[in-house]
């Protein structure tokens, strides 16, 4: 993305979100001009729905508010509630990625640990000498994680979408199908975040942890990210502007050497994770961290 021919536009902060947001979703994510469109419409139709809700059901000064004629806020708001209550699909830009992908390598080690000395294959069948040949084979930077057949990879996928799920409300949950988990699968082991062993040995394939973090691969998989992330952050601030509990804003300016930019972000990636790991409990509350770092190229 060009953000340099975005400096030269005489626009606000407003305008500037919307300018990226078609051009992450077009540009980088590869959707349609008809279905950017489409969605823009959707989003549109929500917010005038969710107003007339917070002015407690007046189309009227729900119109007004918006400049839109009250028959045209009545249409708009039985379509939300039709689809609402129908459980309708409207037109709207679909998801990519399972953010909690990134829990799956501390998931991993936890429940399938390995320690140096021991076997990372438990499979039946094999004898130590294939066993060997095999472990022989991985790359020696592996997380301590033992090796996964099928069978065992797949109910990770699936403990890993039940704890994700435990925050929401029955109605919220969704259901893990058959084409999400190889959609999951697909996706772990193109980011090579996970490696499928392959050998004559073995009558099924094993799977190996590759990495201790899950990041997408490539300009298209970091897109796909990146409008998670983005609207995952709108969130939170709406919800820091709203004053709710426990959101906090973060924003620090400073100038660094540039022969220590790797090194300050290498330590700062690493407290962050130290820092989520101290104060990781199961079954607690959920949150989330994000943040980026970066050149400051303007001021907005």
């Amino acid at each position: 993305m060009n953000n340099k021919a975005l400096l030269n536009l005489e626009v606000g902060p407003a305008d500037r979100i919307l300018l990226y947001l078609a051009m992450g979703a077009m540009k980088m994510g590869g959707h349609r001009y008809g279905a950017f469109l489409d969605a823009a419409t959707t989003a549109a139709k929500f917010a005038i729905y969710t107003t007339y809700l917070e002015q407690g059901g007046n189309i009227r000064k729900t119109g007004f508010l918006y400049h839109v004629e009250p028959k045209r806020v009545k249409a708009i708001i039985q379509e939300v509630q039709e689809a609402l209550n129908k459980g309708l699909s409207l037109k709207t830009l679909s998801s990519q990625e399972p953010y909690y992908l990134i829990g799956l390598p501390h998931l991993w080690q936890e429940l399938h640990p390995w320690t140096p000395g021991n076997p990372r294959i438990h499979t039946q069948g094999l004898m130590a000498s294939e066993r060997q040949q095999i472990e022989a084979s991985l790359p020696d930077d592996l997380p301590p994680a033992r090796l996964l057949d099928l069978f065992e990879f797949m109910d990770l996928i699936k403990v890993l979408h039940v704890k994700s799920q435990e925050h929401l409300s029955p109605d919220q949950r969704m259901p893990l199908s058959d084409a999400l988990t190889e959609h999951i699968k697909f996706r772990l082991l193109y980011s090579d975040t996970v490696l499928q062993i392959d050998s004559p040995l073995l009558t099924m394939p094993l799977f190996a942890l590759a990495r201790t973090a899950h990041s997408p691969k490539g300009p298209r998989e970091r897109a796909f990210t990146m409008i998670e992330d983005v609207a995952r952050f709108f969130s939170l601030m709406q919800a820091w502007v709203a004053k709710e509990p426990y959101v906090m804003r973060a924003l620090e300016v400073f100038d660094v050497d540039p022969a220590k930019k790797d090194e300050a972000l290498a330590e700062l990636d690493k407290l962050l994770q130290d820092w989520a790991d101290k104060y990781h409990q199961d079954d607690g509350d959920p949150m989330v961290l994000q943040l980026a770092a970066g050149n400051r190229e303007f001021e907005v």
